[in-house]
């Protein structure tokens, strides 16, 4: 009964409206204003239309070329673009499909398949291995992001049920035939003037109509395939384990951190650098140079033979940095113990800076290292090596020698001393190719030249991708702690439930 008194009071306003817009258009026509109205009209309309199809095309670009998150691995990223090649091709796919729940259902299924042949490839459930809290961690980030999406840029999608969606297509539809009948009734009355107006708008307005309808629902199922794809990513990366709520804490953390503006922010988490090098390259001095003091030993022979930590604390800093000094390798390069206790400090790490002579930019000394380095992290996919930038020290050693008159436009600048220093880039460029920056500086503590306003300003650009890897660091060690006491406590919490329940039917 409800129902259909809701149905009586949509009729009673639509009608007069309709009946309204009757006389006003026979009006139009007698008078002859029919062709005049009819235009602005249809550029108001068709500006409409354009703009609308703009921001679905931006929207849908947007999907599209998300790179995926910092805090992701090689292999993750691999993933990702099985995840966006899925996104492209749904364009393609039948409108009506679309409104249909089961096909959602089926497209997570279908991803959840193609993606844990990456993770897991010799199982043959794509959520068997996958325990029960991560599951329902999955659906609830997936559906909380995609919930807020909706809410935010579908209008009336509160007040929209599933019954509405679906009649939404069959609308469309039956617009379209009334739309006809129009042309149809208006070529009888006057079909000189109604073929134009047909023309214009099967050129103008049609095409934009129909890209603005498939946009929105490419854009809303594109949404989903992101979302979902993400998400399975995490869960079978290991990364879910700490439970939705805490996942959030950590990536708000993230972000926060990364919106903290110019100054440092208490609420941002510190940032771990670890400085590694042959010996007698330059750390300690580079560290000196940074910290704006002489912590860091710089005697002849090797001082440093254990991890060293500093820290680097400035009101101009989005962070403070904590410094980590490791040991030098030997001019033959680092032995395989080296390496493994490197490459466990780094992974404890944000970012790494690669120091070099500036006189020899790519010693095979730190190319092996490096490749080591990286070998390590390849073999262990479910972790992510830190940004590596490099440092050329010692760029008043480059020809010619006895020349230093800083400042040097080393990237553009035609002076001898800036071509050498170009071409020392250039050089360890060819060999690091995977580095994420290569800076020159002079450390020197009378002739310091490029710390601040290279160095330190290559560091702050890479923050945002140092963040991602302190991200993935912080949920592992948040998945793996405490494991065995979490089943006491939920042993002792189901205890306590079910001591409960007896006393209150004993008490019956």
């Amino acid at each position: 009964m409800t129902r259909l008194r809701l149905l009586a009071i949509i009729l009673l306003i639509i009608i007069p409206l309709l009946f309204y817009m009757g006389v006003g258009a026979y009006h139009l026509f007698e008078t002859g204003w029919t062709f005049y109205v009819w235009w602005p009209t249809a550029l108001c309309f068709g500006t409409a239309y354009f703009l609308g199809w703009q921001v679905a095309r931006r929207m849908k670009t947007k999907t599209d070329s998300h790179p995926g998150d910092p805090h992701w691995t090689d292999r993750d990223q691999f993933a990702w673009g099985m995840v966006q090649a899925r996104v492209e091709k749904s364009a393609d796919l039948d409108q009506e499909a679309l409104t249909q729940p089961k096909f959602y259902y089926d497209t997570a299924e279908a991803i959840a398949k193609e993606l844990s042949v990456v993770y897991q490839p010799g199982a043959s459930d794509p959520v068997g291995p996958v325990t029960i809290p991560e599951l329902l961690t999955v659906i609830e980030l997936a559906t909380r992001e995609l919930h807020d999406r909706v809410r935010k840029y579908v209008p009336g999608s509160h007040l929209m049920t599933i019954d509405h969606w679906r009649k939404t297509q069959k609308a469309i539809g039956w617009m379209k035939h009334a739309n006809n009948g129009y042309w149809v009734v208006s070529a009888v009355l006057n079909p000189v003037k109604t073929a134009a107006r047909y023309l214009a708008a099967k050129t103008t307005l049609t095409p934009l109509q129909d890209r603005l309808q498939r946009g929105v629902i490419n854009w809303f199922y594109a949404e989903f395939i992101s979302d979902v794809g993400r998400y399975l990513i995490e869960l079978y990366s290991g990364r879910l384990k700490v439970g939705a709520e805490k996942y959030r804490e950590l990536q708000e953390q993230t972000i926060r951190a990364d919106e903290g503006g110019g100054g440092a922010s208490p609420e941002a988490r510190p940032v771990t650098i670890t400085v590694i090098g042959q010996v007698k390259a330059g750390k300690s001095s580079l560290i000196n140079a940074l910290l704006g003091e002489r912590k860091a030993q710089t005697d002849v022979l090797p001082c440093t033979d254990t991890i060293t930590e500093y820290v680097l604390k400035s009101s101009g800093l989005p962070a403070t940095l904590h410094i980590m000094d490791s040991i030098g390798y030997s001019h033959e390069g680092a032995d395989a113990d080296q390496v493994d206790k490197t490459a466990e400090v780094v992974r404890q790490s944000d970012l790494v800076l690669l120091v070099g002579h500036a006189r020899n930019a790519a010693k095979q000394a730190d190319v092996n290292f490096v490749g080591a380095l990286q070998n390590w992290f390849r073999t262990r996919p479910q972790y992510k090596i830190p940004p590596i930038m490099a440092v050329l020290t010692h760029a008043d050693l480059l020809t010619p020698a006895m020349e230093w008159q800083p400042p040097y436009d080393w990237s553009a600048g035609i002076r001898p001393k800036e071509k050498s220093i170009r071409d020392a880039v250039g050089t360890a460029r060819e060999s690091f190719p995977d580095a994420a920056n290569i800076v020159p500086a002079c450390t020197a503590e009378n002739r310091q030249w490029n710390v601040t306003e290279g160095v330190l300003a290559g560091v702050v650009n890479l923050l945002g991708e140092a963040r991602g890897v302190a991200f993935l660091r912080c949920l592992d060690e948040s998945a793996n702690e405490d494991r065995v006491g979490k089943v006491f406590e939920q042993l002792w919490s189901l205890g306590k439930t079910a001591y409960t329940i007896f006393r209150e039917r004993a008490g019956k």
